[in-house]
């Protein structure tokens, strides 16, 4: 698929969640835009701290730059990953303003769970419903709450903690299996099952694949 076949797709993809979704636009603090200046460069990111996947759009105007494209930006943003957008170009003698329309929209999270469940099927058998299974999670973490209804609905048994209230217990779980404590502050859920542990998931497909190790 050629470049202009993809952002056609890209925008058809976009618009589509938008009329199909109250989400367009979401504020959630979840997905941000960020500068970063490099000389007469500066460079815009967007920075996904969520759990989930988005969709963003970009379209600058600026009479102080010169652009790298003369189009907007539309771009799928990972879950927790920072996305490089846009290049601008200061022009000597100008102060350096621009003014942006930044959208951020929700629904390509859903599309991609979907697509999960498409991609892994899984049968919960009693292998995994008997297993020792402690999740630690956090506040505003929609993937725990995904994981959660997950096991509820396939009656999978587990013991909850909280990320920061039960940091000492985690600590030492992490300690005493060999694992690295480092950056768990930054860590939104985390599994055990019996006595391993995952970190770093954020797509459902993952848990899945990581459940799929424990049935026989």
């Amino acid at each position: 698929m050629n470049s202009n076949l993809k952002l056609l797709f890209l925008v058809f993809l976009f618009f589509s969640s938008c009329f199909f979704s109250f989400s367009q636009n979401v504020n959630t603090g979840k997905v941000i835009l960020v500068e970063k200046q490099n000389g007469k460069r500066l460079e815009l990111y967007a920075k996904n701290t969520d759990s989930i996947g988005y969709v963003v759009f970009l379209r600058v105007t600026t009479q102080d730059y010169r652009r790298s494209s003369n189009r907007p930006v539309l771009k799928p943003i990972e879950p927790n990953s920072e996305t490089h957008l846009l290049t601008l170009i200061k022009l000597a003698g100008t102060a350096g303003d621009y003014e942006h329309q930044f959208i951020v929209n929700e629904v390509s999270a859903n599309l991609q769970f979907r697509k999960d469940d498409e991609d892994l099927q899984i049968n919960f058998d009693d292998a995994l419903k008997t297993a020792n299974i402690t999740i630690y999670t956090s506040n505003n973490c929609s993937f725990c709450e995904e994981t959660k209804s997950l096991f509820n609905e396939n009656k999978i048994a587990f013991k909850e903690r909280h990320l920061e209230k039960d940091k000492v217990i985690l600590t030492k779980t992490l300690k005493a299996s060999g694992k690295s404590i480092e950056n768990i502050d930054k860590e939104i859920f985390i599994i055990q099952i019996e006595s391993d542990i995952y970190r770093g998931l954020a797509t459902k497909k993952q848990l899945l694949e990581v459940l799929q190790k424990h049935i026989e």
